[in-house]
Parts: structure tokens; C-alpha cells; sequence
């Protein structure tokens, strides 16, 4: 449904599951969220510590090689070099991501987790939302109340996208790991239609948290 027809009920206590396509928006919209009082967890975020983990670089190179390192001195995972070799929809690269992920999604689970429980005991009110690749395919829309998506045209995630230097079969590589967007507006509880100047996507944004009546703890 779209913010027009949020009810005005809504309980003190809310997880909200962040949804859009590749370079959407989705992260400008959760700093928004957590300046507006959200406590916001970043899955991306928690993979690239883990990443940075001695057991899992271990684990990395004995799987990939060496030639995912990065030029450093102490040994490093290079995220774009392993992107280039996980992201893509032929069978070589989809048998690469299920070896990534099988290293690094437990971990990234167990810490998510952790991370969950931890809010849900410590606060009697207030907005914890998840920043979730694959929120839906990997059953974290579970543990939501409530999902809000950001429905972004392609032309204009195309612009974001080549904005952050990724190149055309960069950004097609990494759409065919996730749902379709018509797919994913079936999960949404709201969506924030994302055509106009990030301006009018704030006031948006404004907009659904006054709507919801939830004030952090």
C-alpha cells in the first residue's frame, strides 16, 4: 500500500525492514530514519567487519586465492576484486557467492541477531530498523513488523549506481542476486516513491515517521 494509506495505530515498539532495489536509496533513507530518533542496523556494514576477521580472510584466500587480497601490508580482503568474482547470475558465480556466503552469512546471522535481542531488551519504545540485502530472502522480514520500500524507476538507480563508479554489468550482475521490484512491492506495508529531488524523498520520509507516533526511548 502506499503512505496515504498508513492507519494512525501503530504500536510503540516497531521493527521496520528497509526494501528497494540496487542503489535505491535505501541508506540516504535509514540516516534520515536514525537522525529522526531510529536505531538503524546495517547488515553491510556488519559483514565488512567480519570481513576483516583473521579466521575469515584465512578462510577467503584457502577458497579464492590469493588474488582477492588487497595491497596491504597485513593481509586484507579486497571487497571489489571478491565482488567481481561473487555477483553475476552464470553458474560459476553463483557456486563463488554460495561459498562466500556459507563463510560469512552465519556470522553475519549470529551478529544481527545478537544485535536484535539486545534492542528488544533494553527498549520499551522507539523504531529499530534493519538495512537488510535480501531481507526477504533470508527471512529476516520475519522479525519485522513492517516493511517500508523504497520503489526507485531504474533509470534513476542506474544514475546512483554509475555515481558510485559501478558500471552497467556491474549493476545488472548485482539486480540478478536479489527479488524482482515488482516481488518486492508485494512484501511492502508501505512504499515511498522515490521520482522526484532528495528533498521531496525527505519530507517523504518525515512524513511516514510523524504517521507512525513512535518516539524513541
Amino acid at each position: 500500500m502506499t503512505l496515504s494509506s498508513v492507519s494512525a495505530a501503530a504500536p510503540k515498539k516497531l521493527i521496520v525492514g528497509v526494501l528497494g532495489g540496487i542503489a535505491s536509496g535505501k541508506s540516504l533513507v535509514t540516516q534520515w530514519l536514525e537522525e529522526l530518533g531510529a536505531t538503524v542496523l546495517v547488515a553491510d556494514g556488519i559483514a565488512h567487519d567480519i570481513l576483516r576477521q583473521d579466521t575469515v580472510v584465512k578462510e577467503i584466500v584457502r577458497r579464492f586465492g590469493e588474488s582477492v587480497l588487497a595491497d596491504h601490508d597485513r593481509p586484507q580482503i579486497d571487497r571489489k576484486k571478491l565482488a567481481a568474482l561473487v555477483f553475476g547470475s552464470s553458474e560459476h558465480h553463483v557456486a563463488k557467492r554460495s561459498q562466500l556466503e556459507s563463510i560469512v552469512q552465519p556470522r553475519v546471522r549470529i551478529e544481527l541477531q545478537r544485535q536484535i535481542d539486545q534492542w528488544k531488551a533494553t527498549h520499551h519504545s522507539g523504531v529499530l530498523v534493519l538495512d537488510i540485502p535480501l531481507l526477504i530472502e533470508r527471512d529476516w522480514v520475519k522479525q519485522c513488523d513492517c516493511v517500508l520500500m523504497i520503489d526507485t524507476p531504474e533509470a534513476m538507480r542506474r544514475e546512483f549506481a554509475a555515481a558510485r563508479g559501478w558500471s552497467a554489468s556491474q549493476f545488472a550482475a548485482r539486480e540478478a542476486t536479489q527479488l524482482s521490484i515488482e516481488a518486492k512491492r508485494k512484501h511492502a506495508t508501505w512504499i515511498l516513491v522515490n521520482d522526484g529531488t532528495q528533498e521531496q524523498l525527505r519530507n517523504k520520509v518525515q512524513q511516514w515517521w510523524t504517521s507512525q507516533g513512535v518516539h524513541p526511548a
